[in-house]
């Protein structure tokens, strides 16, 4: 409005300045004021600023008056106005769903054609095939075009490069990496994640690491593990369409890859060859595959995972057609456990069973022995079965002596959640046995049998006669650590013996 009103005042003012000039004598060259010398030129001086001033008046009066008019606006204008910016936003809204559905979308399709690989993958057991499928995901799928799959030599404690696209042979070489390195790819290892150059820049740990040599210029490192197993860990550089940043989207769909690719290495790891015939050009067989899938099958529930690996190695140590051992067997039951079980739930009885048989188990596989089977709470342990044991009876007996250590912990934990415990009865016999794969058609198992078994069996329930916890044969007791203080019994008569024998309890 301020506006409008100056501008009406310059355009009036020339007007005035012009009615003045046209009183004056045109000789005059110049504006000249003069006071009138009678009354009437006072009046007419007066009216003439008056008017003016009236005129100025009315003009202010009009546009104000025009402007208040067209303030409000007309509510059917004001309508369309609002349903223009609603369908406006409606649209911009819109298209942000679609852009972001369409993301969605693809990275369910990503997601779709990785499981689909990683399921074929799954029933993929030799490693050169397993690679090449998986080379295939990471440059397909994923977009790679300067990768390298480094994968760890156990060994050794170190990775190596094993596959590679875009680098010289030369990387073989030289690109051998220990994995306590301080470098980039060994922390993904380590940690089990995935790790990105970007965030490492502002990551404190990484940031010291990040460009360590060898400097590999490294834009993802993505760790291949199972929940207990290392595998190793991908290294890519760049990819095909040169994106050189990570969005959320593209960062969530490599997340998943260790566990996809992870499974698929999980499932064909038993079955995998030295790093030595990995670099080689040999192929294992598919009888081979076969053999040692029935191994790994037969003595994976009750075997350490080192024996496992070292009979997958091996496969020849291991006759399942039956062949004698010199071995010691271990017998171990519970003591009181009508009396025991009878203060709890059948629930109870089972979370409490597990929970002792777990620790008995473990304690076993500690001393290099091999579970056989459960007799419902009792437990048969071999020692020497599998494994090459120079002196299977001692390492039967330092078994047999940490279990009952390991009781009188859980006596003491369960103690504190006011629950009742009970004692165990071992008993240890050592010679010949014959260990096989035995059974019928339908159902075979690896166990051992022979007299040497059913020794222990019996010295393990002949200690409720001599009110003692672990009973061993005169063979085991050779063996036995030194620092262990035996009572030998002579002349006992055993169930099941022609003759009687010497045997030996702990003190």
């Amino acid at each position: 409005m301020n506006r409008n009103i100056i501008t009406i005042i310059f355009t009036l003012l020339p007007a005035m300045l012009l009615a003045q000039e046209a009183n004056n004598p045109a000789s005059e060259p110049q504006i000249v004021l003069e006071i009138p010398s009678s009354p009437l030129g006072w009046v007419v001086a007066l009216v003439f600023f008056v008017v003016i001033i009236v005129l100025i008046a009315v003009i202010i009066m009009l546009t104000k008056k025009k402007m208040d008019s067209n303030s409000p606006l007309n509510p059917e204008i004001k309508k369309d106005v609002e349903e223009a910016y609603a369908r406006k936003v409606k649209r911009e809204y819109l298209d942000k769903q679609k852009l972001l559905d369409q993301k969605i979308n693809q990275v369910r399709l990503r997601f779709a054609i990785v499981m689909g690989r990683v399921k074929t993958l799954l029933d993929t057991l030799s490693p050169d095939k397993l690679f090449n499928a998986i080379c295939e995901l990471i440059q397909s799928d994923v977009g790679a075009n300067r990768y390298i799959i480094f994968l760890l030599d156990k060994e050794k404690h170190e990775l190596y490069p094993f596959r590679w696209l875009g680098y010289s042979d030369q990387i073989k070489k030289v690109l051998v990496l220990p994995d306590n390195l301080p470098h980039i790819l060994c922390y993904a290892l380590k940690k089990k994640q995935n790790v990105f150059k970007a965030d490492a820049e502002y990551d404190p740990e990484l940031v010291k690491i990040i460009d360590n040599k060898p400097n590999l210029n490294t834009m993802v490192a993505i760790p291949l593990f199972s929940r207990d197993r290392i595998f190793g860990v991908i290294h890519i550089e760049s990819f095909e369409d040169g994106h050189d940043k990570i969005d959320d989207n593209e960062a969530k769909f490599l997340m998943a890859l260790p566990s996809f690719i992870g499974s698929a290495i999980t499932n064909a790891d038993i079955f995998m060859e030295t790093r030595e015939e990995l670099e080689s050009a040999r192929l294992i067989s598919e009888k081979e595959i076969a053999e040692k899938r029935r191994l790994h099958d037969i003595f994976s529930r009750y075997t350490s995972s080192e024996l496992i690996e070292e009979l997958l190695k091996h496969p020849e140590k291991v006759d399942l057609g039956g062949t004698v051992k010199h071995a010691s067997i271990l017998f171990s039951d519970i003591a009181g456990f009508t009396h025991f079980s009878s203060q709890l739930s059948p629930k109870e009885v089972v979370v409490a069973m597990n929970d002792y048989l777990s620790r008995m188990t473990e304690v076993v596989l500690d001393y290099q022995g091999e579970i056989d089977k459960f007799i419902g709470d009792a437990v048969m342990a071999r020692f020497g079965v599998l494994s090459d044991l120079p002196y299977p009876s001692q390492n039967a007996i330092q078994a047999a002596v940490a279990m009952l250590e390991e009781l009188k912990k859980l006596k003491a934990e369960w103690a504190q959640r006011g629950m009742d415990c009970f004692n165990i009865r071992i008993g240890i016999a050592t010679g010949p046995v014959l260990a096989g794969n035995i059974g019928s058609t339908r159902r075979q198992e690896f166990t051992v049998m022979g007299t040497t078994v059913n020794l222990a069996s019996r010295l393990e329930a002949y200690n409720k006669t001599l009110g003692t916890t672990l009973a061993i044969d005169a063979e085991s007791f050779k063996y036995a650590p030194k620092t262990l203080n035996f009572t030998m019994h002579e002349n006992q008569t055993i169930r099941g013996l022609d003759t009687p024998i010497t045997l030996y309890t702990l003190s």
